[in-house]
């Protein structure tokens, strides 16, 4: 922070931060003799490495409830962005966001990937923008930057469309970042410059919550600016860390409003787990970003039969090994501290100290911004070589990376060959078993459903999901004792949405248990009471039962909340001529016909009904119908045949009965 009142030189001269010179920058075709081009090589990076993540299509790992399912987004507006949460988060502007990829796509991916794509190449340029304001070292803000743009460890955060939270706020936070510093380095603070990053602060916690760290990076920019932090600094923060203070309540507490048990899911690992998983996880990630191969979509803490393996144990002291030799060798050198700091500070969030989510977990994504701190360490060793050869091994490693970065961007081009690919990386991972059978649900491949879904279950019996997907799959392969024994394991493990609970009452009537299905289906629309489809089985259950009345009360409902509800049309029809409602019927069944007049059931249906109403005229016309549309249709034969008797036409009668009876209908 700039000084308010001149001071007086000590008597020993300080140290005089010097620019090393940077032999690209001396050449006569030095691309920093251009300020807006390197921005611009960075971006374009960026998009040539994962520009064919466009074509993806989007992976139901939050996809479907992130965007799909979100309701902020059904006719949106700005009350329904700012007025609630999903998934447990408070993101608004990450809602407008995918707004603005439905825009460009409507109900494709390729428009929240594009999106998300250009956030990603305006983010690579901003990291530039924020290094070289910060340390005035052009080579170093432009190799870190690059190796940001390409790493295949990036893919993720890019690639993945509910991710578009991650690349979204961290546009706000360097942006925020970089006019802090417009404010902090220059001789006479400029005021708007602090308000513009206070303000982007703001957008960036309302991108996602992992924003809040941002306080803790402008402290330590302070730091290495000035070498020390003054009082100024540290109350020129004060305005972001209530900020931060604010959203990181309130994420808990939405958290927990969606159902996630913080503290009963965080007492599964003891503290000393915890310090085990925050010590490997420090070294996990740094040693992934330079070693980057073997990326999945989740790397689990996993116990081998009970206990940590060695890297847990190890590595705490590996961690005090790290922390004495920063103490010790580092604590003068700032440009190192700045590297660790970068990597460190906007990490802190994401340490598995308590379970915030659903599933405790390390993820790509946590380490888009603190990978910057690893490549600015690199960049700095990198310096230390002959330029030619520093800028050979920056180009070298680039594309490496960026080769790498195209090939990991198609492993998320749809479901099932992202948690194929976790699997086969993490086959002991819960999470990856469940959500590949997840995506095999969908493409309706139910045997390996079940399967993984069974795995799951098998690594962790606490997976409860699964057996409410494992049941779907059964339900579909029409296994319904096998269905309904896991629906109800799934309700007895705590889980209550109204498609469960319709799914059980739905198997209940189907294996003729009508009685037992009617408080599960009442429980449903107690939870989702504009359920067309539980109304159905609700009536269908209770014309079992024999509550005629209840059942087409039921049936009405669900037509009323849905017109084209061919099923129920028709189960009313026969449910009023059961009941002698004869023109309730044909009115059903005349509805029924005009949404679908090619189904020979529905025409014979109607001339019964007009039979049993002493219409026989319009009768036979429908029963001829019905023929026309199959003339292997023995039913309508005996319909006209009755007709024709009520006609006093016997001998085509029985014309009628003899060809119903030769068709096999006894």
């Amino acid at each position: 922070m700039t000084k308010k009142k001149k001071q007086t030189p000590p008597a020993v001269p300080t140290p005089v931060l010097t620019v090393p010179s940077d032999p690209i920058s001396n050449t006569p075709f030095s691309i920093f003799d251009r300020p807006w081009l390197p921005f611009l090589l960075l971006a374009l990076a960026a998009i040539a490495v994962f520009g064919a993540s466009v074509n993806n299509g989007f992976v139901f790992f939050d996809d479907d409830k992130a965007i799909l399912y979100n309701r902020a987004l059904q006719n949106p507006s700005l009350g329904k962005f700012f007025s609630g949460q999903n998934l447990g988060m408070y993101a608004p502007l990450t809602w407008m966001a995918y707004w603005l990829g439905s825009m460009f796509s409507g109900q494709d991916a390729w428009g929240y990937h594009l999106v998300a794509l250009l956030l990603h190449a305006f983010n690579a340029g901003m990291v530039y923008q924020v290094l070289l304001q910060l340390t005035k070292r052009p080579w170093i803000a432009f190799a870190t930057a690059l190796l940001f743009a390409v790493h295949p460890m990036q893919t993720e955060a890019v690639c993945w469309a509910a991710a578009m939270s991650t690349v979204l706020f961290s546009s706000f936070y360097l942006l925020s970042a970089y006019t802090y510093l417009k404010f902090s380095t220059t001789e006479k603070p400029n005021w708007a410059m602090y308000a513009a990053s206070l303000g982007l602060f703001l957008c960036a916690c309302l991108s996602k919550s992992a924003a809040v760290t941002l306080p803790l990076l402008l402290l330590f920019f302070d730091f290495y600016s000035f070498k020390k932090l003054e009082r100024n600094s540290w109350l020129s923060k004060i305005p972001y860390i209530l900020i931060s203070i604010g959203f990181g309540l309130y994420t808990f507490s939405t958290r927990e409003a969606e159902g996630h048990n913080i503290q009963a899911a965080s007492e599964v690992f003891s503290v000393f787990d915890r310090l085990l998983m925050i010590c490997q996880t420090l070294l996990f990630y740094p040693v992934k970003l330079l070693l980057p191969i073997g990326f999945s979509v989740a790397y689990p803490f996993v116990k081998t039969e009970g206990a940590w393996d060695l890297t847990y144990l190890i590595s705490p002291i590996l961690i005090a090994g790290l922390v004495y030799i920063i103490w010790w060798k580092l604590r003068t050198k700032t440009d190192y501290l700045l590297g660790i700091a970068l990597y460190f500070l906007p990490l802190t969030v994401m340490l598995p100290f308590r379970t915030v989510g659903s599933f405790e977990l390390r993820s790509d994504r946590y380490v888009y911004l603190s990978c910057i701190g690893i490549f600015f360490l690199l960049a700095l060793l990198a310096e230390k070589l002959e330029p030619k050869i520093r800028n050979l091994a920056l180009a070298g490693m680039a594309c490496l990376f960026s080769l790498l970065a195209f090939q990991q961007s198609g492993v998320w081009k749809e479901g099932v060959a992202l948690f194929k690919n976790c699997v086969a990386k993490t086959p002991e991972s819960a999470l990856c078993q469940c959500n590949l059978a997840y995506n095999e649900l969908l493409a309706l491949d139910f045997t390996n459903s079940i399967l993984h879904y069974s795995e799951a279950l098998k690594y962790d019996p606490n997976t409860i999901e699964a057996y409410n997907g494992r049941g779907q799959a059964y339900m579909q392969m029409r296994k319904f004792p096998e269905a309904l024994e896991d629906f109800t394991k799934a309700i007895q493990a705590g889980i209550s949405t109204p498609k469960l609970y319709m799914n059980k009452g739905k198997c209940l009537v189907i294996l003729n248990r009508p009685q037992e299905a009617i408080p599960d289906l009442t429980k449903s629309l107690t939870l989702e009471p504009k359920s067309f489809e539980t109304y159905y089985f609700r009536a269908v259950a209770r014309e079992k039962t024999e509550d005629m009345n209840g059942a087409i009360e039921d049936y009405t409902k669900a037509i009323q909340l849905n017109p084209q509800y061919l099923e129920a049309l028709v189960n009313r029809g026969l449910l009023n001529v059961k009941t002698a409602r004869y023109p309730e019927a044909i009115e059903d069944y005349t509805a029924a016909i005009a949404i679908n007049p090619n189904l020979e059931m529905i025409w014979n249906n109607r001339a019964y009904a007009y039979l049993q109403k002493g219409d026989p005229g319009n009768g036979v016309a429908d029963a001829e119908k019905a023929i026309s549309i199959n003339k292997k249709y023995a039913k309508a034969y005996q319909t006209r045949g009755f007709l024709f008797q009520a006609m006093g036409l016997q001998e085509k009668a029985n014309n009628d009965f003899q060809t119903a009876a030769q068709l096999g209908l006894k």
